[in-house]
């Protein structure tokens, strides 16, 4: 049902969006070529181009937009972000669409030897400057607007109490909790959680979820009276395998009602990255530590390492010219600082830093952590750390390919041994190539914090990983993401 109802969800988005597409596109021209026309001047040579060489053009502009909507995940991850996201990644969106579409149209123009080439009776126009800076704003604006009606139009639906689904989640455990959340994510889309069944809770136990708190509304024997007084739609079954009883009393109760019934295999001391259910020959196959970050996404993100890597050397190169010269005026020993550390399915690499700490820190007390008011870190290396500007040598590793610009921080294989022993799950994080930034670092959790709460956003990164979060990263990160706080 989740499923079905994210899929029309996003049919209405893809349609919104082409609608603002056109709707921009025409206005833009008309408002370039018929209201403003005498602050910015027509070239006299050229005239007002025909409306119609322009509407040609338009189903260019229409594909590139969504393509690149597709590759930010706006029509895959979740349907909803903030404001100010939404307004980062329709803003990029709008750049990368007209850069895109003038790199195309002028090879088509250079590939017929500077003459336009005619389609539909018309000549393809090059679009104007005015012209799409009009443009720009404007479908920023447009796409914006018609998402939020959207937003709108679904909260009021869900308030007048429209299209909703009666949802039950037999089994109140710590999989049934985690079903709870999930479907409580969903409430614009009209899912309501009524509460659970549970034999092992009191009835009328409220607990909490995320912005809200559920009920126990009884034991499992009660299932028959609950789909009757709370006129429910789908049930959850979310009971461990030692309750199979249970579970098969369960479907034989729902069978008597037009109820649908879903059930949530107990996988849940399993299952850290996402599952994926395949064939073999008519077996189906659970393979528990699938990662969505594979194939063509793979070849799309080291595109974007290189890219973007390669400018930040050329850019960051004369910054790394003054603090290299700080760090040898102000102490002893070497500018730059190696260091070996685990990365991708356990390989080993040497990362490069800036020197912070003064020469042999480590020659009494063997590998250790540092803390933010470490007395081995030198007064330049304290600023350095605090704006993260010692990690800057690692777009090397990024542009080397042994690192990523986003991904979970690397650990050296010391510490990896010894929070492997600690933490069984920890080596999956490896499933990935480590970062310099991270969905970890971008929520303030640094090497002083917790390494099980550092481990759970790490997981959430690779779980979730889409085009459109690794640019969110990014965002944040030069948002509010290079200074550590925990460093005076």
């Amino acid at each position: 049902m989740i499923t079905s109802k994210r899929a029309r969800l996003v049919g209405l988005f893809i349609a919104s969006d082409i609608f603002a597409i056109i709707l921009t596109y025409v206005w833009a021209y008309f408002l370039r070529f018929n209201t403003i026309i005498y602050l910015f001047p027509v070239d006299p040579a050229k005239g007002v181009p025909v409306f119609g060489s322009y509407l040609i053009v338009l189903p260019l502009f229409i594909a590139a937009h969504m393509v690149i909507f597709y590759f930010q995940g706006f029509y895959k991850s979740r349907l909803r972000r903030t404001k100010l996201d939404d307004f980062f990644f329709v803003s990029l969106n709008a750049v990368l669409t007209i850069l895109a579409d003038m790199a195309i149209l002028n090879m088509i123009i250079g590939y017929s030897r500077g003459h336009r080439p005619a389609a539909f009776g018309f000549m393809i126009e090059r679009p104007s400057l005015f012209f799409l800076i009009i443009y720009f704003f404007g479908v920023i604006l447009a796409i914006s607007i018609f998402r939020h009606q959207i937003y709108f139009v679904m909260k009021r639906r869900f308030a007048r109490g429209l299209n909703l689904q009666n949802v039950l989640v037999v089994g109140a455990g710590e999989m049934g909790v985690a079903v709870a959340q999930k479907l409580y994510q969903y409430k614009d889309l009209g899912f309501v959680v009524k509460g659970f069944l549970d034999n092992e809770r009191k009835s009328g136990e409220e607990i909490w979820i995320d912005g809200a708190t559920l009920p126990v509304l009884g034991r499992i024997e009660d299932l028959a009276r609950v789909i009757e007084d709370h006129n429910l739609n789908e049930i959850y079954v979310a009971l461990d395998l030692n309750n199979y009883s249970k579970i098969l009393e369960t479907i034989q109760i729902v069978n008597k009602y037009p109820v649908k019934v879903r059930l949530i295999p107990d996988l849940f001391q399993l299952l850290t990255l996402k599952a994926n259910i395949q064939d073999l020959d008519g077996f189906p196959v659970i393979s528990i530590d699938e990662v969505p970050l594979r194939g063509a996404r793979r070849v799309i993100k080291r595109m974007a390492d290189i890219v973007f890597s390669g400018l930040g050397i050329v850019i960051f190169f004369p910054f790394f010219l003054i603090f290299t010269a700080l760090i040898k005026l102000t102490s002893k020993g070497p500018v730059f600082y190696y260091q070996e550390r685990v990365g991708m399915d356990g390989a080993r690499f040497i990362i490069h830093k800036l020197r912070t700490m003064v020469c042999d820190a480590e020659q009494d007390t063997g590998p250790v952590m540092s803390a933010p008011c470490d007395p081995r870190i030198t007064w330049i290396g304290r600023f350095l750390r605090k704006y993260s500007i010692d990690e800057m040598p690692q777009l090397v590793n990024v542009f080397k390919g042994e690192m990523s610009l986003v991904g979970p921080r690397p650990e050296r294989p010391e510490f990896v041994k010894e929070f492997t022993e600690k933490i069984p799950k920890y080596m999956l994080r490896h499933k990935i190539k480590s970062g310099i930034t991270g969905w970890a670092q971008v929520h303030g959790l640094r090497q002083s914090t917790s390494i099980e709460k550092r481990l759970e956003h790490d997981f959430y990164y690779i779980q979730n990983w889409t085009f459109a979060l690794d640019l969110k990263i990014l965002w944040m990160t030069f948002r509010k993401g290079f200074i550590d706080k925990s460093i005076e």
